[in-house]
C-alpha cells in the first residue's frame, strides 16, 4: 500500500465515509466511461483523501493554546518558576501567554505541533497514574509527577522526560525575558546611568 506524503507511521490513511462512498462512485465511474472519467474522479478522491486535519481553535483571547492547553502550560510553568518573597512566579509574570503568543506566530507546524503532543503526554501520564487529567490532580499528584519525568533531564529517554525538557527550558527562557526576571529575581543592575565611571585608568603604569 503506498504511504501517504508526509505520513512516517507506515499506517493506512484514514478514510471516513465520505472518502468510502467517493471512491466507491470513483468505482462505478470507471466502469462506465474508464476514459474522460478518470482524471475527474481522481481529482474528486485526492480532495477528499488528502485534507489536512483540522487544528484545535484557540481559546478566547489566545494566539495558539486551546483553553486546557493553556490552563496546563500555566499550572506547570508556575511548579517550575513559583512566586516567593522575592518575585513573582511565571504566572504572575504572564509566562504561558508569552509563549502562546510566540508559538502562535510561528510559522514551523512541526514546532507548533510539538507543543500540543508534550501538553497531551503530561495529561496522558496523569491519566494513568492518578485517573485524572493534571490540573485535575492534587498538588501533590502534580508534584510527585513532574519529579518523575525530571529525574533523567540530562538524558531523556521518555516521552514525558522530553516533555518536560521543552517545557522548562522555554518557561525559564521566557521568565528571564520579562523585568520581574531579569531585575527582580536576578537582581540584575545593568542599564544604569552612571554619574561617573569609577573604573580603573588604564593609561597609568
Amino acid at each position: 500500500m503506498a504511504e501517504v506524503p508526509g505520513d512516517t507511521s507506515g499506517r493506512a490513511p484514514h478514510l471516513d465515509r465520505r472518502a468510502l462512498m467517493t471512491a466507491a462512485l470513483a468505482s462505478a465511474a470507471l466502469a462506465a466511461a474508464p476514459g474522460a472519467a478518470l482524471a475527474q474522479v481522481s481529482k474528486a478522491v485526492a480532495r477528499t483523501t488528502n485534507k489536512t486535519p483540522a487544528q484545535p481553535q484557540p481559546a478566547a483571547g489566545r494566539a495558539f493554546f486551546t483553553a486546557r492547553e493553556f490552563e496546563a502550560l500555566d499550572e506547570i510553568a508556575e511548579m517550575i518558576i513559583p512566586a516567593d518573597d522575592v518575585s513573582p512566579g511565571a504566572r504572575g509574570t504572564g509566562v504561558a501567554a508569552y509563549l502562546d503568543q510566540r508559538i502562535g506566530e510561528s510559522r514551523d507546524p512541526k514546532w507548533r505541533q510539538s507543543w500540543r503532543d508534550d501538553l497531551a503526554e503530561i495529561d496522558r501520564l496523569s491519566n494513568g497514574m492518578f485517573g485524572k487529567r493534571f490540573v485535575q490532580a492534587s498538588l501533590e499528584q502534580r508534584t510527585k509527577l513532574l519529579v518523575s519525568i525530571s529525574r533523567n533531564e540530562k538524558n531523556p529517554q521518555e516521552a514525558g522526560e522530553y516533555a518536560f525538557g521543552t517545557i522548562k527550558w522555554s518557561v525559564a527562557d521566557a521568565y528571564y525575558r520579562t523585568k520581574v526576571g531579569i531585575h527582580d529575581d536576578l537582581q540584575y543592575q545593568g542599564n544604569v546611568l552612571l554619574a561617573e565611571f569609577a573604573g580603573t585608568d588604564v593609561g597609568r603604569k
